[in-house]
């Protein structure tokens, strides 16, 4: 058994830096017309996608990098699926493999070959003083922590290989044996089944506890609380109308997140109220500050930042319609 544990970590870390075996995919079109379509089933700049999952990379014929985006989400250990176009006869094919981009395994070579250098240092220090040997632990737990992260990564990102062949199949008008990705999604991730979309439970648990958040700060009265290691500060309400208002705030979320996590089109349509209501409070917060003083500029510049981050959660919320109903 503790052969093929070894033999799996093995392939695991072989995995990590070649990547996957080689993926073709046989395209129904010609050469330039193959890459125009998968050029227009994919994004340039994945940064863009704020309302709804994308392919986005680069196509060429000589090069082709695509990596699936989910808006709001970021995931440094996902698969990117790296080929090119060939000419094979009469067909073309695009070949490739899925593998980390190359900037990940650059990085993580780094930290497992510092960590690996530290654990050894520690060792020999341990040698000569018994005291250092928590040094080489410590390593260790790095050494740990590192592999935990990409574990984690690539769980996170289990289906992607899946969801990028299924967008580059499509693109390329190839016919799929068996049950595709999008039995539960279409290629941009819309879903189709009854269970609950993890994004419907993650908006209610940040949605209630935004709510649980806003009553306390009602019935205690404090507006912000900051501390470090010298003192404490605890800032109350200026005036006593903004305390109901956090009052009345912290209750509308928590009615909020019960009417998203059943999905009501009421509620998303009260998400926009949401987010423009919480602009509201926080500007009027910051702007009517006793102690603002020279702030002011800093404070009005931060409400315009806040506005265009305020702006692009709105243009995501939008395209959640699809998970609600009557």
């Amino acid at each position: 058994m503790g052969k093929c544990k070894g033999d799996r970590m093995f392939q695991g870390i072989k995995r990590l830096w070649s990547g996957s075996d080689p993926v073709e995919f046989e395209s129904a079109f010609g050469m330039a017309e193959s890459v125009e379509r998968l050029r227009a089933a994919t994004r340039r700049w994945g940064v863009f996608s704020v309302s709804q999952e994308a392919a986005s990379g680069t196509v060429k014929e000589s090069r082709v990098s695509l990596q699936r985006v989910i808006p709001m989400v970021g995931n440094s250990f996902k698969p990117f699926y790296v080929g090119h176009f060939e000419q094979r006869g009469h067909k073309v094919v695009l070949t490739g493999r899925f593998t980390l981009n190359w900037f990940v395994k650059l990085f993580m070579g780094f930290w497992f070959g510092f960590c690996t250098l530290f654990v050894a240092t520690g060792l020999i220090a341990a040698i000569h003083s018994p005291k250092s040997a928590p040094v080489s632990l410590a390593g260790i737990g790095m050494l740990l922590a590192g592999a935990a992260m990409v574990r984690l990564g690539g769980w996170l990102s289990r289906n992607d290989q899946a969801w990028l062949s299924n967008v580059i199949r499509i693109a390329l008008n190839v016919p799929v044996a068996g049950p595709q990705i999008g039995a539960f999604a279409d290629v941009h991730g819309t879903p189709q089944s009854n269970k609950t979309p993890r994004v419907i439970l993650i908006v209610t648990a940040v949605l209630a506890l935004s709510g649980v958040m806003g009553c306390i700060s009602a019935f205690t009265g404090i507006q912000s609380y900051q501390s470090n290691m010298a003192h404490s500060v605890i800032r109350h309400y200026a005036d006593m109308r903004l305390r109901y208002v956090a009052a009345i705030y912290g209750v509308s979320m928590l009615a909020l997140a019960y009417g998203v996590y059943r999905r009501r089109l009421l509620a998303w349509r009260f998400g926009f109220v949401a987010l423009v209501g919480g602009f509201i409070m926080q500007t009027i917060a910051l702007l009517m500050g006793p102690d603002l003083g020279n702030a002011r500029i800093p404070a009005i510049f931060f409400c315009a930042i806040s506005a265009v981050i305020m702006a692009v959660w709105g243009r995501w919320w939008y395209a959640q319609r699809v998970h609600f109903h009557e």
